[in-house]
């Protein structure tokens, strides 16, 4: 009898340990948010800024367009050009808990960025194969075909909000994508540690799975990052295009993730798993290196792919579907509580102009966009302070 209470007793810490383990990730996130949130700003002149710029795009403008005076208005606060920056991709590319998780990945054993370089250096010639397929094939634009036969739907382009946006920490853009391949990764290990394979052949076919997901995945979201929408006017929705692979990947990765892992630990704390990661603990560290290495992968990609082919993957795409649909550009704006969707020009036109002289009229003044309530609000006034005039 002491015997299988003692068995269970060390079983439970095993599992206690496992899930302590699991939780180091969320652990080290708490302090880098706190950092975080420090560096892009709290203080009220900062707080009344992101407020402005919010407004800003709730009217449904890009801040080209009010660029000059956000600037004037930053002047009289005071707030440096890099804290602008941060502000403003802050708003627009919010980092939450799950980026930060992925971060201890820059201040980790070298055996990570080890596992992250040689899964990247059989990624990279994959993901030049799938933009050979998807782009300069035209795959990519074929399945586009059929999937707005299919769906009745149409597509439209709505100018971009993020044109015009200080640059300065342009990171943060990069760091955004970051959980999309991270979490693949780990998505992908523990789909396959439900099949019954040894654990060499395990790993190879995880490994595999996940460089041909991500390959494909990377080539479409650098392809649909643009003004191209999807307009389900039966169902009056907008669809754009960049955040359909999000809007599919997330739930299906979020919640699987939690069966998936909830489901290991069961069968590692009743013996039912015979894989090399049977204890519990074994396997909490096999989650943590799976990760990231993934999100080592993901941050080569972002360096490599991202800072250098995906303009180039973009434009071929988007005059694809130029060509097949001859789309209409629209402004998207909202004037207190009437909304309006204005065409602007056409697609075509606005590529061959680079996306400058987006809006040649300004359907309402600056201050009357201050005063229009913010969807979007963190718990301050819902009307700013009067906007200070511009100097002629």
């Amino acid at each position: 009898m002491n015997f299988v209470h003692r068995n269970v007793a060390e079983d439970f810490t095993s599992l206690l340990i496992a899930v302590c383990v699991l939780l180091v990730p969320i652990v080290l996130a708490l302090p880098l948010r706190f950092w975080w949130a420090i560096r892009v700003g709290n203080q009220p002149e900062h707080i009344r800024y992101r407020s402005w710029v919010r407004q800003v795009l709730d009217a449904g403008e890009p801040l080209s367009v009010r660029r000059q005076e956000l600037d004037h208005l930053a002047r009289g606060l005071p707030i440096d050009i890099m804290r602008q920056g941060r502000i403003e991709m802050d708003v627009l590319h919010p980092l939450k808990l799950p980026h930060f998780m992925l971060l201890p990945v820059l201040i980790l054993s070298p055996l990570v960025g080890l596992i992250g370089a040689i899964l990247f250096i059989l990624l990279f010639p994959l993901i030049l194969i799938a933009e050979w397929i998807l782009i300069d094939r035209g795959l990519l634009a074929k399945i586009v075909d059929v999937v707005l036969r299919l769906m009745h739907w149409g597509i439209i382009g709505i100018h971009r909000l993020d044109t015009g946006v200080r640059e300065e920490d342009a990171m943060v853009e990069h760091m955004h994508r970051l959980p999309t391949t991270a979490f693949l990764g780990l998505f992908c290990y523990l789909i396959v540690s439900y099949m019954p394979l040894p654990t060499w052949l395990g790993i190879t076919f995880t490994v595999l799975l996940f460089l041909l997901l991500t390959s494909v995945i990377v080539i479409v979201k650098a392809a649909s990052h643009g003004e191209l929408v999807f307009a389900d006017t039966s169902q009056r929705r907008l669809q754009p295009m960049e955040r359909l692979v999000d809007d599919i990947l997330a739930p299906v990765v979020g919640l699987g993730l939690l069966f998936l892992l909830s489901r290991q630990l069961f069968l590692t704390q009743i013996g039912a798993s015979n894989s090399v990661f049977s204890d519990p603990i074994w396997f909490a560290g096999i989650v943590l290196v799976v990760l990231y290495s993934a999100a080592a992968v993901a941050i080569m990609v972002e360096i490599s792919f991202f800072g250098l082919r995906s303009d180039r993957v973009r434009m071929v795409f988007q005059n694809q579907m130029v060509e097949r649909y001859d789309p209409t550009l629209y402004a998207f704006t909202r004037e207190h509580d009437r909304m309006e969707l204005n065409p602007i020009r056409s697609l075509r036109q606005h590529l061959e102009s680079d996306g400058k002289q987006i809006d040649e009229q300004e359907p309402f003044n600056f201050e009357d966009m201050l005063r229009a309530p913010s969807t979007l609000q963190e718990g301050e006034d819902a009307i700013p302070p009067k906007a200070p005039e511009l100097d002629s």
